[in-house]
């Protein structure tokens, strides 16, 4: 595929983005309304990709990629930049002898490491030591000395954006924004140490790796020792490089390990379900989407009709879950803790497993 970059000239933005695109015949993505999808009468078809005034066009290189490049910018008043190196802030490296593609937010990651003063500190290996407990208590920061919201807030697009190493510890700190300690300060400055050390770190994707979508989920039960709820992990690898991830505290406390197990499985349906439908768009039909999990008991619920004394809410993710792996759409295989990549989103792990994790999501 071919990419052209473009950018949108400062004014006022479409309202009638929509309609203007319907009139060049592109309709816009069930999955995700910023995806336009167009097909031509031969039946090739090209991608555009709106994040306000970013906009990425794909298709196969010719002079239907070409021709629709030069009416965007007519319709548009957009000016084209040739084939992406930056969108959003990631910047994007093409190693076509290798057939790769790596995404990644290196100056962003530098730039903030450089803000707090830490570019010459000593780097750590691991985002956060198994042994740090974070809580509610402690000696209250002063945020009118220490800029505790400011860090936190540019970790976070970090995480969402190209990092699913930091995002359990992201998730962590940012359950303190409104009374930061001196202890969330120090874990959320060690993590800063860890991004000195990493800047370079990118997704890759390609190189001859599997191009099925395959999920992982986890769960840490009780993880949160000032409300005992349990946390969520889940990330889908595609081409050897993570294209979706979570880390998210529940809702509702867990009463077993089984039940906060089960939580993550349905949290992980709903992603790939969501996965399938976009991918079916993209024209990458996955079929059945197959997810990963480490506990026998939540696979053996979502398998097999059990009856058990449920409460309301796992009583229904209960039905929505084993209704879809009944329609055969997700699958759930067991896999051992040990190779779980999912293990780093729901609570600190050692240097082994942090790599072991860093390697599976293609960040490298």
């Amino acid at each position: 595929k071919a990419l052209y970059g473009l950018k949108q000239a400062p004014r006022a933005w479409h309202m009638k983005l929509d309609e203007d695109l319907a009139s060049y015949g592109f309709s816009a993505s069930d999955a995700d309304p910023s995806l336009y999808i167009y097909t031509d009468n031969n039946g090739e078809r090209l991608w555009l990709l709106v994040y306000v005034d970013d906009l990425i066009l794909v298709g196969r290189p010719g002079p239907t990629l070409n021709n629709m490049a030069a009416k965007l910018e007519v319709l548009l008043d957009a000016r084209a930049l040739g084939e992406p190196t930056s969108f959003l802030g990631m910047k994007t490296n093409y190693d076509r002898e290798n057939k790769t593609i790596s995404i990644g937010h290196e100056w962003m990651t530098r730039e903030l490491v450089a803000k707090f003063g830490l570019e010459e500190g000593n780097a750590r290996v691991i985002p956060m030591t198994p042994a740090t407990k974070l809580t509610g208590e402690g000696e209250l920061l002063d945020v009118s000395i220490y800029p505790y919201s400011q860090l936190v807030g540019g970790l976070l697009y970090l995480s969402v954006a190209s990092r699913p190493d930091i995002a359990y510890s992201v998730g962590a700190l940012a359950r303190y924004m409104s009374k930061p300690t001196m202890q969330h300060w120090q874990a959320a400055k060690g993590l800063v140490r860890y991004l000195s050390g990493t800047v370079a770190y990118n997704i890759t994707f390609g190189g001859g790796e599997n191009a099925s979508l395959l999920g992982y989920c986890d769960a840490d039960y009780a993880g949160d020792l000032d409300t005992r709820r349990s946390t969520t992990g889940y990330v889908f690898v595609l081409n050897g490089g993570a294209v979706s991830w979570s880390s998210k505290r529940q809702q509702t406390v867990a009463a077993s390990t089984t039940e906060a197990e089960y939580m993550a499985a349905a949290a992980a349906v709903k992603e790939g379900l969501w996965l399938r439908k976009l991918m079916c768009d993209l024209d990458m039909d996955n079929g059945t989407i197959k997810i990963m999990a480490d506990n026998q008991s939540a696979i053996k619920l979502l398998r097999n009709p059990i009856s058990s004394v449920r409460s309301k809410h796992i009583d229904v993710m209960h039905h929505f879950a084993r209704e879809r792996v009944q329609r055969n759409e997700v699958a759930f295989h067991y896999i051992t803790t040990n190779d779980m990549l999912a293990d780093m989103l729901t609570k600190p792990v050692s240097e082994a497993k942090h790599k072991l994790c860093c390697k599976g999501m293609g960040l490298i």
